[in-house]
């Protein structure tokens, strides 16, 4: 921290997967500086942007190699440009995360475990995740909450699907559709029928449908991720 309460660091935000999302990052996190040190004390920044169709059509062609490596060089590029740490704004970049974070030299600040440290302070032990099919497939997020002693509870393949399908056709898009917010509300409350605590939004455009009812608590990926951020 700076003399007068701000956060010192320059924080470095990995975006475009996709645009909206990236959107929605900077201005939560923007959002969660002010609410914390004052008006106009916006945090300093790097965003670097991907181009989503590229990243799309090398994981259509299950060339996760050629994602990961994409998703690092444009973390070094923010480092380079004086990022202190860096923020990937999207929980299926996180599959990568470990192989970001080696090419890097200073922190990648995970996702996980901005969820794990928002589960511990709610006293959460069982928790519902919801996003990508490539996110809960990857197991990526939910090792990182088992490694904190907090089981993962995930939405039938049905359920799954119909999400996975929503947020790539729609919410990416930024389509608010109907379609997306109805597959939201089933997964959810299968989760509930699961036995899960609350459901965490481990996909950045899930929070884009917020706020809405749910039969358990929502945490919000997004705005527990900026907040780790600004904590850490």
């Amino acid at each position: 921290m700076t003399s007068d309460g701000r956060t010192a660091r320059r924080i470095g935000l990995v975006g475009g997967m996709s645009w909206h999302s990236s959107a929605l990052y900077y201005a939560r996190l923007n959002e969660a500086a002010e609410a914390r040190f004052g008006p106009h004390a916006n945090v300093e920044s790097i965003l670097v942007t991907l181009r989503f169709a590229d990243l799309l059509a090398a994981a259509d062609n299950d060339d996760w190699a050629t994602v990961s490596d994409m998703i690092a060089t444009a973390a070094q590029r923010a480092e380079r440009a004086g990022a202190t740490c860096i923020l990937l704004t999207a929980f299926t970049a996180h599959f990568a995360a470990e192989d970001v974070a080696a090419r890097l030299g200073v922190s990648l600040l995970n996702a996980g475990d901005a969820l794990a440290a928002e589960c511990r302070r709610r006293g959460l032990r069982r928790i519902g995740l919801l996003g990508t099919a490539a996110t809960l497939g990857s197991g990526a997020i939910a090792e990182r909450l088992a490694a904190c002693g907090i089981a993962t509870v995930l939405p039938d393949g049905g359920e799954a699907a119909a999400l996975d399908d929503c947020i790539r056709r729609d919410l990416t898009r930024g389509d608010l559709s109907p379609a997306a917010g109805e597959a939201f509300d089933r997964a959810v409350d299968a989760l509930r029928r699961k036995g899960a605590e609350a459901a965490a939004l481990a996909c950045t455009e899930l929070p884009l449908l917020l706020p809405r009812q749910s039969p358990i608590p929502l945490i919000d990926g997004v705005s527990v991720h900026v907040r780790y951020a600004l904590d850490t």
